[in-house]
């Protein structure tokens, strides 16, 4: 690697994860922690992990652990992938936070020490375009982001989940409860929604699915949104909420925001609403805490741990992956869903459920399409938002 692609990162740590973390499985394989390069750009023990055996030196880069969401499926599924493939793989976990630049630096420590296979998500495709196109001999995949015409050496795959379908689910049953209201909650005829940040696809492709179905369901229903503008910013997210809830008068609303979502979580509790969960089953987050945890109606979720498990599977028996090619998978892959369970059991009409098995069942067969944001512009995004959102 050029010396002067190398980013001085002094101070960021770094978290490379040859075995599985505490409070994720036991495991006895040691764990490293290892700090990004100081400016004089000398490798890291980071760069030395690959060893000189047969087995295949695969790297996952996260963000952070902790959101009980997007990042801990990916978590989840790498950590599993950790003790099963361990007979073929040294699979490395490395958490370089949202910084980018970490990222990129750690990118390229992985790069050098020997990676087989490097596998990362939407935040830090722009470094996957950069060094794919750099080291043409390893092989990429990114989950949530179609950056292949970017990449020039043909060694990137990508996949991403039609959560549309999952979220028009979730739209159902917010469009039910705002319809018909609960023993606890008033009919309002009101939904609402809190993405993380505007123009980010994966939250823009949830909102459309939540949009189409909860429509679907009840033509005239209302729908509020908002973007907190971060993904860590849970006060700005109940404030937000509370205005949804108190003002607009939501019954529901469905939290897209990363750790900012916890702000809802919070505001469904205090203003005895209800909540939609993103990613994984958010409510398992408030075990210890019944009060949150019995306003999440149900959860929007996407397999981003299967997906990263069948990845490197499919690698180590494949010796390859089908470069070049960016794959959608969905409901009738078992790849997105909603979380079905007493609560939700408790909160649907006899017509939100018969609404909920007849779209589970057209949309798997075929019969029901729901359009995805995927693929298309921004300005054609925004439009749909906009004209059926408030």
């Amino acid at each position: 690697m050029k010396n002067w692609k190398r980013f001085a990162a002094l101070g960021m740590a770094v978290a490379v994860t040859g075995g599985m973390m505490t409070g994720c499985g036991g495991s006895d394989t040691a764990e490293e922690t290892t700090t990004a390069a100081a400016a004089d750009g000398e490798t890291t023990e980071a760069a030395e992990v690959a060893d000189s055996g047969e087995k295949k030196e695969i790297y996952v880069f996260i963000r952070d652990r902790g959101d009980l969401s997007y990042w801990d499926s990916m978590a989840e599924g790498a950590d599993r992938a950790v003790t099963d493939y361990a007979d073929r793989a040294n699979v490395h976990v490395v958490e370089t936070t949202a910084d980018v630049q970490a990222n990129l630096q750690a990118m390229y420590e992985a790069a050098d020490a020997g990676a087989d296979l490097i596998i990362t998500a939407s935040d830090f495709k722009d470094n996957v375009v950069e060094v794919s196109n750099e080291y043409a001999d390893i092989a990429f995949t990114i989950i949530s982001e179609d950056i292949i015409d970017q990449c020039e050496n043909g060694n990137v795959y990508g996949v991403d989940f039609a959560t549309s379908q999952a979220a028009y689910l979730g739209g159902i049953v917010a469009a039910d409860i705002a319809a018909t209201g609960t023993d606890t909650v008033e009919a309002s005829n009101v939904i609402g929604f809190v993405g993380g940040m505007d123009e980010s696809l994966p939250i823009q492709e949830y909102l459309w699915g939540y949009i189409q179905g909860a429509k679907a369901y009840n033509p005239d229903v209302k729908i509020v949104y908002n973007y907190v503008g971060a993904w860590n910013d849970p006060d700005t997210a109940k404030t937000q909420s509370m205005t949804q809830y108190n003002d607009a008068g939501a019954a529901v609303i469905f939290a897209c925001a990363g750790g900012s979502g916890n702000g809802v979580h919070n505001a469904a509790a205090e203003a005895g609403k209800y909540v939609l969960g993103v990613d994984s089953d958010q409510s398992l987050l408030y075990a210890d805490d019944q009060d949150i945890q019995s306003r999440f109606a149900t959860s929007v979720v996407k397999e981003v741990g299967n997906a990263i498990y069948n990845v490197i599977g499919r690698y180590l028996d494949e010796g390859t992956l089908p470069f070049g090619e960016y794959e959608i998978m969905g409901l009738a892959d078992g790849a997105v869903g909603i979380v079905e369970n007493e609560v939700l059991d408790a909160v649907l009409s006899d017509q939100g459920k018969e609404a909920l098995e007849a779209a589970k069942e057209g949309i798997a067969d075929g019969s029901l399409t729901v359009n995805s944001a995927i693929g298309k512009e921004q300005d054609e995004i925004k439009a749909f938002i906009a004209d059926n959102c408030q």
